[in-house]
């Protein structure tokens, strides 16, 4: 019998390509163990700037970050909006938020210690006019997750998603001599809202094709963090990598440089129609 599109369930297909990706699924104390250089690591990108410009926010909303970190998104926001929740599971990532909060002085800006699981009205979340996903959808159920964002949602939900292998280098692996499957990007997103009778517009960012540091070996902490468990010869290996991207800075700093730039998708949909 032939399958037609309808047919096809892509919330499973998510599931069973997720299990095949190259990278463990990181949990609560893997996101507590890498705040502070994640923070550290999102200051030297474009990643904010870029989707601001295309968020183009209503100063009067109120905007629900879905895994905000460290507040890549979140703190630009609120200077920009009425208010923001920033939510996330990790405590150690919403210490870095507040801690940033703080020095920014915002004043609106709410930290919430929840994650996609748990029921957001025992958490004290109300709806928001916008509902944001960036580069947090790393769940078993996609389809629960774009129900959920589109229940909180009053006027417009916001999801960022990667492309491909997103953040990671396929030719750091290669150079490692590991295996790379990056598991499902952005399509299953879209298949999924399609399904669901949802035409979301769709739009790219890319950027990161190369970064400064003040060093090589910053550098190599900048890259090291899409793997695990590194041996001996494999951080010989990543050193090589990183000696073979590199170019030195008229201020001694230096800047890598990646064959590809990193890319996502940005997909978005009102919720009022």
């Amino acid at each position: 019998m032939e399958m037609k599109y309808a047919d096809i369930d892509w919330n499973q297909l998510w599931q069973r390509e997720r299990r095949q990706k190259s990278w463990k699924r990181k949990k609560k104390r893997d996101w507590d163990k890498r705040a502070a250089s994640f923070a550290k690591r999102n200051l030297g990108s474009d990643f904010s700037d870029l989707c601001l410009r295309m968020i183009q926010p209503d100063p009067t909303w109120s905007v629900l970050d879905v895994g905000c970190g460290p507040g890549t998104l979140a703190i630009p926001l609120a200077r920009q909006v009425a208010r923001v929740t920033a939510m996330d599971f990790s405590e150690q990532m919403l210490a870095e938020l507040n801690m940033r909060t703080e020095a920014a002085a915002l004043r609106n800006i709410k930290a919430v210690h929840a994650s996609w699981s748990d029921d957001w009205q025992e958490c004290g979340v109300e709806r928001h006019d916008l509902v944001l996903a960036a580069r947090s959808l790393a769940v078993d159920d996609l389809r629960g997750a774009l129900e959920k964002m589109i229940h909180w949602s009053k006027k417009e939900v916001i999801v960022v998603d990667r492309v491909g292998p997103g953040p990671f280098d396929p030719d750091l692996f290669a150079a490692l001599d590991r295996p790379f499957e990056p598991g499902p990007d952005f399509i299953f997103t879209v298949n999924i809202l399609l399904q669901m009778g949802i035409t979301p517009s769709l739009d790219y960012l890319e950027f990161d094709l190369s970064r400064q540091y003040a060093d090589r070996d910053e550098a190599i902490e900048g890259c090291g963090w899409m793997v695990d468990d590194l041996n001996d010869v494999e951080r010989a290996r990543l050193g090589h990598y990183v000696d073979q991207r590199l170019s030195e800075n008229m201020d001694g700093s230096v800047t890598l440089t990646r064959r590809k730039p990193v890319k996502w998708a940005f997909i978005r949909w009102k919720t009022n129609e």
